[in-house]
């Protein structure tokens, strides 16, 4: 699929480019080199691609994370060394906390509808456990919400925290709803459960509502970035024998997965250096 970026309507509307069908053996590497041969055929016909987006596959963040040099690098093809890359000019201080390279050849998304069942499928999975505080993130408080108040007030059903379909959308922006999370403000032990939700909340307002502002996407995908960023530090510094009990081998066990967390990150990262590249008027309005 391919989106083109049309300056009289910022929602055009996406169309097939190509179709092709694969064994599903393939590594990262394979996935780079092919978007980098597509940018190159498009560039021979006057087409600048700005960036991919795919979704959450081992492989294919791998990708992106070496197309990027987030916390990757491809010492055989310099990448960023190009003359055709997009330069963003980063004010100063911000080495600190945006660990994106200045030079892009192009920007990197992950789909947002994956990332957001990732993130739900790890909530409600009854083998996972995620700790934040003296809480653990629980299914069991929205079972309680479930039986204690009724759907008028959540908007909620069973199906909802028992989702049969683990690519169902939906019941992510249920359970990340205001009307859930205010809800969830009378049960006990909620507290962990409802910082999970508003992390989830975030990416669903930075990436997949339509009508959020540039400002507030920004806000809400690096309000997602130092959250996890905070309750990642936190899991390292704590005791070992704070997490006793648990039933994990390690404390990262207690966070969410590798690939949902490079993929908050990653998204973040290219979000805000896609507005750089507009103020500085390297892209278009409609790259936003």
């Amino acid at each position: 699929m391919i989106q083109p970026l049309v300056a009289y309507n910022p929602y055009s509307s996406p169309f097939l480019l190509a179709a092709y069908g694969i064994n599903n053996n393939f590594k990262a590497t394979d996935v780079l080199n092919r978007w980098i041969w597509t940018f190159e055929k498009s560039q021979q016909s006057n087409v600048r691609i700005i960036g991919f987006a795919t979704d959450c596959d081992p492989r294919y963040l791998l990708a992106m994370r070496l197309a990027t040099g987030f916390f990757a690098k491809f010492v055989n093809i310099p990448i960023c060394n190009r003359n055709d890359v997009l330069e963003i000019d980063l004010p100063k201080n911000w080495s600190s906390w945006f660990f994106m390279q200045t030079r892009q050849l192009f920007l990197c998304f992950q789909d947002p509808t994956h990332l957001c069942t990732k993130l739900r499928n790890r909530m409600l999975s009854k083998k996972a456990k995620m700790l934040i505080g003296n809480e653990q993130v629980s299914i069991e408080v929205l079972i309680e919400l479930l039986d204690t108040k009724s759907k008028f007030v959540h908007g909620l059903v069973k199906t909802d925290i028992e989702p049969k379909d683990r690519q169902n959308f939906t019941s992510c922006l249920k359970l990340s709803s205001d009307d859930v999370l205010s809800a969830l403000e009378d049960i006990n032990n909620s507290r962990a459960t409802r910082v999970y939700l508003q992390l989830l909340r975030s990416v669903v307002i930075a990436y997949i509502e339509h009508d959020t502002s540039i400002v507030d996407r920004i806000y809400h995908g690096w309000f997602a970035v130092f959250l996890c960023r905070i309750w990642q530090i936190w899991l390292q510094l704590i005791d070992e024998k704070y997490i006793v009990g648990y039933s994990v081998d390690n404390k990262k066990d207690l966070f969410i997965t590798s690939p949902a967390h490079f993929s908050i990150e990653l998204n973040a990262h290219s979000l805000l250096a896609a507005f750089l590249l507009v103020s500085q008027q390297k892209l278009p309005d409609s790259a936003l």
